[in-house]
């Protein structure tokens, strides 16, 4: 059995030799299949490179070769600048940030190019790094001005020989071009500081027009603004756009009661408010750049509450005042302890998201030493920050100033702090909660009343 198998297998050795033998150049088409074709695939590859590479500097425009290198310059010099360049956003982050802006600059606008670095920084989260806005940005201007009241957008004021606006005063303005009013809030933020909404939300204006244009409004042929009427109803009015001069040189036109509004008298000052439960002394700042603007008012001050022993209310306004210079702020905490001498009654501090940097410093030294009440809204910034400029450092092409925080500032706690597992304050950790939350009711601004000191002079 077994030589039979071996037999077998070598016959069937020798028909497959023979087989591999014959000429098959000319094969029978009944006995041979045809040999598919295979000097190309039947399904072309994928390109070698899936996403497009950058573009070789030599194939740049001139332009974009400078904003790049402006580019270059804003990462190396705020990386070797900063305190602590990635307390909140990562590195990595960051640097992803600056590689899509570069591969962005052939399809921006030199204007479109300043806000997106300006958010770029902005994102980092501390709002003593920040970008400026070159001049030219404000080349073209509406002839009108807003402002937040709790969460909405009036018309505050309008120009001498515009008064199409005359009937929207003190009214809700909801969007513009029909884009609405909160996106543009939100694109806002994302200029002043994504993580403060109480700071961008005061540091919100319609002007410049080439914010709007950066956020989308320039999709179609001059700009609207959509205002609600009395009856609440959407009315649209076409917007006019000046020159900075003429923004400069036109008389102002406000709400008829609009002067009554203290808080709304920009500069430091100090007078006595009656009230039908006894009055209050006021003061209030909004400037921190020289002694004498500091010691006039808080002598003035001192002066009425010894005059009105019986009143016993004093209110120290910040919600104008945005930052100064540091070494004022020892002026400060001296009329601080002089007036820890007098027998002043209740203290009260007003405050909202325009109040940061040493009007932080100014609250502070309020609420721990005189044991303060803070009333109105959220501040807009945190007791602690990163603060300081040791220079102004400019993109050497598009000649844009950046300033960079180099160190760490705590103008005094107030309440608690928490740090992460790293050390660092959280992130929601950007604003000082009132202890009396009052926002400014749109009908008390149009009679004329400050909700805030409404409410001191009714305790």
């Amino acid at each position: 059995m077994k030589g039979k198998s071996c037999l077998f297998l070598t016959v069937l050795c020798l028909l497959l030799a023979l087989t591999a033998c014959q000429d098959t150049t000319n094969p029978s088409p009944e006995s041979v299949d045809p040999v598919p074709e295979v000097t190309e695939p039947e399904t072309p590859d994928p390109a070698p490179v899936e996403e497009p590479e950058e573009e070789p500097e030599s194939e740049r425009s001139q332009r974009e070769q400078d904003w790049i290198t402006d580019l270059n310059y804003l990462s190396q010099t705020y990386k070797s600048v900063h305190k602590d360049p990635f307390y909140l956003v990562s590195e990595e982050e960051f640097d992803w940030k600056i590689e899509r802006l570069k591969a962005k600059v052939g399809q921006l606008s030199d204007e479109d190019m300043y806000f997106e670095i300006a958010a770029l920084v902005a994102g980092m989260g501390d709002i003593h790094t920040f970008v400026n806005a070159p001049q030219s940005l404000y080349d073209r201007q509406f002839p009108i001005g807003t402002q937040h009241f709790g969460d909405k957008l009036y018309l505050t004021f309008y120009l001498e020989g515009y008064e199409q606006f005359a009937p929207y005063l003190l009214h809700e303005i909801v969007a513009v071009n029909g884009i609405d009013i909160t996106y543009l809030e939100q694109k806002a933020a994302s200029l002043n500081n994504p993580f403060s909404y109480w700071y961008s939300k005061e540091n919100f204006w319609l002007n410049p027009i080439a914010f709007l244009d950066w956020a989308g409004c320039d999709y179609k042929e001059g700009y609207t603004i959509e205002f609600l009427n009395d009856n609440c109803e959407v009315e649209s009015v076409e917007v006019p756009v000046i020159t900075p001069a003429v923004m400069q040189s036109g008389s102002r036109v406000r709400h008829e009661n609009w002067d009554q509004l203290l808080f709304k008298k920009y500069g430091n000052q100090a007078e006595y408010v009656y009230g039908e439960n006894g009055g209050l002394v006021y003061l209030s700042l909004s400037s921190l750049y020289d002694a004498s603007s500091i010691t006039e008012p808080f002598e003035a001050a001192i002066e009425l509450i010894k005059s009105h022993p019986d009143c016993g209310k004093l209110v120290l306004d910040l919600r104008s005042l945005p930052g100064g210079m540091d070494v004022m702020l020892v002026w400060v905490r001296a009329y601080v302890q002089d007036l820890k001498d007098l027998s002043i009654g209740k203290v009260y501090v007003a405050a909202g998201g325009y109040s940061a940097s040493a009007a932080i410093s100014c609250l502070a030294s309020f609420k721990n030493d005189l044991g303060a009440v803070i009333i109105g809204e959220p501040t807009g910034q945190f007791t602690s920050f990163f603060a300081g400029t040791p220079g102004v450092y400019v993109l050497p092409n598009s000649q844009i100033s950046v300033h960079i925080a180099h160190f760490w500032y705590e103008a005094g706690t107030i309440g608690e702090e928490y740090y992460d597992e790293d050390g660092k304050l959280y992130p929601w950790e950007s604003t000082i909660l009132p202890d009396v939350y009052v926002y400014q009711d749109i009908e008390d601004i149009r009679q004329g009343k400050d909700s805030v000191l409404e409410w001191v002079l009714a305790q």
